[in-house]
């Protein structure tokens, strides 16, 4: 169970929290003493919540065994570090190479560094050669628990608290010439580990244990862990596996992660054996494996006949340990369309990705080009498809349909930034791999921050009332595949891109609508018909953020029966700073569209709902991490619900998983509800682990305000209108430390239910009488008797809730059903 902690200051810094995080310390390092004090900073003097960033000068650090503790032992609660390498003098600018800045432990016997998560606490390492560390023979937690059999890097979460949260990416690291029973050992409830190059490591058994594997992922089904592992090399380490999925049964745990991993485009090569998945049984870890190139694999490892490539990589260069990708190399451009967590923006030295029609396997970028290129050097356009202008993007996209393989378009033209292309006719359908990257033309230049757009984009298509700029009809081939990259699209009268068939499309970096003296588009991009999967934003990279402003109808509408779309980071309904208003009718629309994903998308000012989840055939979709009603610091009120879910849309999730506390959103509604399912809504629908701020229901199933329970439950209607706890009291046993929260709810017989606890300063301001979801604190189970109605206390450690508090709570089915929020009560002596 969750426990209540600083609940005042989270509620005052609720905005921050969501936008840019809260307090921050940054160090810029030069020596090893300045960087084992920042280390130390992070381990004893950061407050709860604190972002420490270590900024570390390019250079050799010789740190022997300075560095060998477990950082952040001794750590408030949810403290974030990040470690990253390839600063110039004073900070001032950053070249992220690892090769230019090394943590060099000369071998001393027993060296190595370790990491602490508690909480929320994420980690973030980039940019860092580690070599030459000999595996510290242990390091030990605050309460002198030893935590390791002999790591050279090690991030663990704190075994001693709620930490399903826990957060900890490398990337663009080099692990080179270490000896340890592993080299790379994380151990945290979301773990990414991209573009890292682990090479001729030796592994060392553990006394009477053998070697975990040059890097391992311990997946733990207490945490519903989660591994991304992406684009690295992990090759010539011995005595040992090369990459380690270690599952692990424990005894808090359910059984089964709601989070799903992915193992794609790794070379794992000529280490004894390369990937090896170890998965306990009665455990279910989904794991999505691809386009990985290796010599061997355990049993348990999902592997891909038809992806994976199992021959010599053919590095270039291996025997300076640099591992480039020979000219001849089967890796190049042979990774995977997709990659769930985005592709990164750069490789291991920091060169950009994707050169030719796909990313290459490995942590390497060849230079490469397998696609056909058009320039587009002008912005005339005659509108004929027969004899189009030369050099005009007609011209290009003529020539892309008459070619045989990818295709890239660029652009050169004379034109000053902005270049405006009006289209005179529709443009000519895409059949084929097309990529049209306006990041080519000069005077562009990327969005740095996430929530916002300060980038300048140069290549702008005026539609003048024509239905679409970019169209994949139906008609195409499965193989079909439309990548577009720092676009403008405005004044289309159906959808500026309209993918209606082929796969794996990917939008992003682009802008729809907000240009002046244009038509509104009336959908930025539409995926409808036969089309596949849609990757629209992105994850690392705030340059992969799209911006839809000011559509007529829907800003993103899916309504194809494939579903299968991510939308992630994108900016809906703001002006550039991320604030001022720009609404589209609707934000994002699911019309009969199954499981797609939409994370971290900031949606506001709709004059209609936020997000629509609509039809029968709208089922598995997943709404998290997005912040709804709310842009940079500041409420950005929809119009209508933040989301509405009609028609039959069932079994959807917004929020957090049924078993579990991570993925809640952040919503800001005025006066219409949080999320309103309507009469007309279907049945299990989730809402758990959200944040909340507004005038009326954060909750609302049924007719339009707050519904009384029923006398039998379930019922007909949606969510089958299940009931929601009646709270008696809440409370305060000062001598234990705990909050006792007492209550009845009225069910299902024998039935097990989810009951969500949450916190506010007062009671709902849309229903008198009933709570809010400002804080969600804690969730529990509890079962139904042989008649139903069910007496319960809940016990809330680490109280009191405080002077003015109330507390609320929510019933949720196994199912997925969820209640409206209940009565709110507040704490007695």
């Amino acid at each position: 169970m969750s426990t209540i902690k600083s609940i005042k200051v989270t509620l005052l810094t609720a905005f921050a929290l969501w936008a840019n995080g809260t307090s921050a310390a940054t160090f810029c390092v030069g020596t090893v003493s300045e960087l084992a004090s920042a280390l130390d900073y992070y381990d004893t003097g950061a407050q709860s919540d604190e972002v420490v960033t270590i900024r570390v000068r390019q250079g050799s650090y010789n740190v022997g065994n300075a560095l060998t503790r477990l950082f952040g032992a001794n750590a408030a609660d949810g403290v974030s570090l990040k470690l990253l390498g390839g600063y110039t003098a004073n900070c001032a600018s950053r070249q992220p190479d690892p090769r230019n800045t090394t943590i060099d432990a000369g071998n001393a016997f027993g060296s190595g560094i370790g990491i602490m998560l508690k909480g929320k606490g994420a980690a973030t390492i980039e940019a860092l050669t580690f070599s030459r560390f000999d595996g510290a023979t242990s390091f030990v937690s605050a309460d002198g628990v030893k935590m390791s059999r002999g790591e050279v890097l090690l991030v663990t979460r704190d075994f001693s608290g709620d930490s399903d949260e826990t957060f900890c990416e490398l990337r663009q690291n080099r692990f080179v010439r270490n000896r340890g029973n592993s080299v790379v050992s994380l151990w945290a409830a979301q773990m990414r580990f991209v573009n890292n190059l682990v090479a001729d490591n030796a592994l060392v058994p553990a006394i009477g244990t053998q070697s975990d594997g040059a890097a391992m992922f311990t997946l733990e089904s207490d945490t519903d862990a989660q591994v991304t592992a992406t684009n690295n090399t992990i090759v010539d380490n011995t005595l040992g596996p090369g990459m380690l999925i270690n599952g692990r049964a424990d005894s808090g745990g359910s059984g089964e992660s709601d989070r799903l991993s992915e193992i794609v485009d790794n070379i794992v090569w000529n280490n004894p054996t390369d990937i090896v998945f170890v998965k306990p049984s009665g455990y279910v870890y989904p794991l999505v494996a691809s386009h990985n190139l290796y010599r061997s694999a355990s049993v348990g490892f999902p592997q891909s006949p038809s992806t994976d490539v199992r021959t010599d990589p053919r590095f270039d260069d291996a025997l300076v340990a640099t591992y480039r990708l020979a000219s001849n190399s089967p890796a190049i451009n042979r990774g995977s369309f997709i990659q769930l967590q985005g592709f990164p923006p750069r490789d291991a030295e920091g060169k950009a990705r994707i050169v030719g029609s796909r990313v290459d396997i490995g942590a390497y970028e060849s230079p490469i080009d397998d696609a056909t290129t058009a320039i587009v050097t002008n912005t005339g356009d005659n509108g004929s498809n027969a004899s189009p202008t030369p050099g005009s993007l007609r011209a290009a996209l003529k020539a892309a349909s008459a070619a045989s393989g990818p295709f890239s378009i660029r652009f050169n033209m004379a034109a000053a930034c902005p270049a405006i292309v009006s289209l005179a006719a529709p443009l000519p359908d895409v059949t084929g791999d097309v990529t049209i990257d306006g990041t080519t033309q000069p005077g562009w230049s990327p969005t740095l921050l996430f929530s916002q757009f300060n980038g300048r984009h140069c290549v702008f298509l005026n539609g003048l009332g024509k239905p679409w700029a970019l169209h994949v009809p139906p008609t195409a081939p499965s193989t079909a595949r439309l990548v577009v990259r720092g676009m403008v699209f405005s004044g289309f009268s159906d959808a500026a891109i309209k993918l209606e068939g082929g796969r794996n499309h990917r939008i992003s970096g682009s802008q729809f609508g907000l240009v002046p003296l244009t038509v509104p588009n009336r959908n930025a991009i539409r995926v409808t018909g036969n089309s596949g999967g849609a990757f629209i934003g992105g994850y690392d990279d705030p340059a992969e953020q799209n911006f839809i402003a000011g559509s007529s109808a829907e800003g993103i509408l899916l309504d194809n029966a494939a579903g299968g779309s991510t939308l992630a980071n994108n900016v809906i309904g703001f002006q550039a700073d991320g604030y001022g208003y720009a609404g589209n009718a609707t934000g994002v629309a699911i019309l009969n569209a199954k499981n797609n994903l939409l994370q971290r998308n900031s949606i506001g000012h709709s004059t209609g709902s936020g997000v629509l989840l609509s039809g029968a055939a709208s089922t598995g979709n997943l709404l998290q991490d997005n912040g709804i009603g709310v842009g940079t610091n500041h409420g950005s009120p929809n119009t209508g619900a933040g989301v509405l879910v009609n028609f039959g849309a069932h079994h959807n999730t917004i929020g957090s998983p049924l078993d579990a506390s991570w993925g809640g959103n952040y919503f800001v509604a005025d006066t219409s509800p949080g999320v309103w399912i309507s009469p007309s809504g279907g049945n299990g629908n989730s809402v758990l682990g959200n944040r909340v701020y507004g005038k009326g229901l954060d909750i609302d199933i049924g007719q339009a305000g707050p519904s009384a329970n029923v006398p039998v439950n379930p019922a007909s209607g949606p969510n089958n209108l299940q009931n929601w706890p009646v709270l008696a009291s809440l409370t305060y046993d000062a001598a234990h430390g705990i909050s006792y929260l007492a209550g009845t709810l009225n069910g299902a017989v024998k039935t097990a239910y989810r009951i969500d606890v949450y916190y506010s300063y007062g009671c709902s301001a849309g229903a008198p009488g009933r709570g809010a979801a400002q804080v969600s604190l804690a969730h529990t189970q509890i079962t139904t008797g042989p008649l139903g109605v069910t007496p319960f206390t809940i016990g809330v450690p680490d109280g009191p809730v405080g002077p003015g508090g109330f507390l609320s709570a929510t019933a949720t089915d196994p199912d997925g059903n969820t209640s409206e929020i209940g009565n709110c009560v507040a704490p007695t002596p």
